[in-house]
């Protein structure tokens, strides 16, 4: 288990860089408009996706019960997918932007992303989940090289659906159709709970707005840039569907609640800790040109927190799904509940931003976010109940302690060059080794589990 989640660190991380070769190739060769038909697909894709969650949020929880329905999961998936497409197309229609070509892309995606086997192998066969997306990532790598030699939307949405193939194919069944009429029976007694995790998110949406109304497009574009932030927490979120795989089948939860918490947490505290200690760094590589802004430069100092909070979130509200034992959730379940929580809250997130963004700028709009993820989280804790208490003794306060301690200490970080990307990236490497020395001591000294899981990572080293 140790080896598995060690690799899937890895994996993310070799993810993060992946990305960072795509991205960079898509947007330095495609011309403006096929800049702009990719974010049209991409959000037509989310609406696609959105529809098919009303079968792939069940995958994990199904088969982790009844692995043998994996064949007619499978013929819900293509059904699925092939409803999912009418949205799909439907919004590309609406910005003028349908063609064949575009369609049969998305159809595709849809397809791949509605397959099962990603749930199959996130609760049964973990290591291979992990490799089949390493093999996506290098799918991606090789994509990148030929997008630069031939930039265009359609080849770039072609890499994208390549990196979801290797997953897709680890695990190919006949679909069985004639069981999908039993199997859809189950996921529409999910279709409210589903129902209820659209309109959060949607509610969620009014936060932009508020920052819009509050700095209008400078404050929006500080926004963004803080937004991009988060993608440095890549290597935690492939831990997170392999906890929840884990906590589906596994007897003692709470004890797999702690052993990868501690793991996620110490992800997130170290992306926190070079936030709190480096910040012109994010700045440098995301938006030189704003290097001189001292608003931005507090303001990411500060979203180490924010950032800390949303791990903290996701630790929470993925333990309490793992633990839950009904297959499909209703609205009176502890899930449930708790979207209903984030749902009557969302206005006063969306008022608090808009107060804080409106006084204080940038740091007021980082700091509305972190009071406002104390709520959710302080409710989906009372959800789970005095069981799992330790979730905050061992893990919680532990990870917040470290990061003040990391705002406190005084650490010999040495300068930086900003003249290019790669040159901003390797002049750093020394000061991000010694701000993971410090915040990963502080975190061992303070939380039990992450000694724990440095144990099972030192035992696997000598195996080896």
């Amino acid at each position: 288990m140790a080896g598995t989640r060690l690799l899937a660190v890895a994996s993310g991380a070799f993810n993060l860089v992946a990305s960072i070769i795509f991205t960079l190739s898509v947007t330095r060769r495609l011309p403006t408009e096929d800049l702009a038909t990719l974010a049209v697909f991409n959000a037509a894709l989310a609406v696609g996706l959105a529809f098919l969650g009303y079968a792939t949020s069940w995958y994990s929880r199904i088969l982790a019960k009844e692995p043998e329905r994996f064949s007619n999961l499978a013929a819900v998936g293509v059904l699925m997918a092939a409803v999912s497409l009418a949205p799909f197309s439907a919004y590309l229609l609406l910005y003028g932007r349908l063609d064949p070509a575009l369609a049969a892309l998305g159809g595709l995606i849809l397809l791949l992303q509605a397959w099962p086997a990603g749930a199959y192998l996130s609760v049964f066969r973990q290591r291979a989940a992990t490799l089949t997306g390493l093999v996506g990532q290098l799918a991606k790598i090789v994509g990148a090289a030929a997008v630069r030699l031939s930039p265009t939307a359609y080849l770039a949405l072609l890499v994208t659906a390549a990196v979801y193939l290797p997953t897709a194919l680890a695990k190919v069944a006949r679909p069985n159709f004639h069981g999908a009429v039993a199997t859809i029976k189950t996921l529409i007694r999910g279709a409210p709970y589903q129902t209820l995790a659209l309109m959060t998110t949607l509610a969620g949406g009014f936060v932009t707005y508020a920052v819009l109304l509050a700095g209008g497009d400078k404050l929006l574009s500080y926004n963004y840039v803080l937004f991009q932030l988060g993608k440095s927490v890549y290597p935690a979120l492939t831990i997170v569907p392999l906890m929840y795989g884990s906590l589906l089948v596994e007897r003692d939860k709470l004890r797999r609640a702690l052993i990868d918490g501690a793991v996620l947490m110490y992800l997130y505290l170290l992306a926190a800790a070079v936030m709190a200690k480096e910040p012109a760094w994010y700045i440098a590589l995301l938006r030189p040109s704003e290097l001189g802004s001292n608003e931005l430069i507090d303001a990411v100092r500060l979203n180490g927190i924010a950032l800390l909070a949303s791990g903290v979130f996701l630790h929470v509200d993925t333990t309490l799904k793992g633990v839950e034992e009904r297959v499909i959730f209703a609205l009176r379940d502890k899930p449930a509940r708790a979207l209903l929580f984030d749902l009557a809250f969302s206005p006063i997130s969306v008022g608090l931003m808009y107060v804080m963004a409106s006084a204080y700028g940038a740091p007021g709009m980082v700091a509305a976010s972190a009071i406002a993820a104390a709520f959710p989280i302080a409710y989906r804790l009372r959800l789970l109940g005095r069981g799992y208490a330790q979730l905050v003794a061992r893990l919680y306060l532990p990870a917040f302690a470290a990061l003040a301690a990391v705002y406190l200490l005084p650490m010999p970080l040495l300068g930086y060059s900003t003249r290019s990307v790669l040159e901003t990236v390797l002049t750093f490497i020394p000061n991000l080794l010694i701000i993971a020395a410090v915040s990963g001591v502080a975190f061992a000294l303070a939380s039990p589990p992450a000694r724990e899981a440095l144990k099972l990572l030192a035992r696997l080293t000598n195996k080896r």
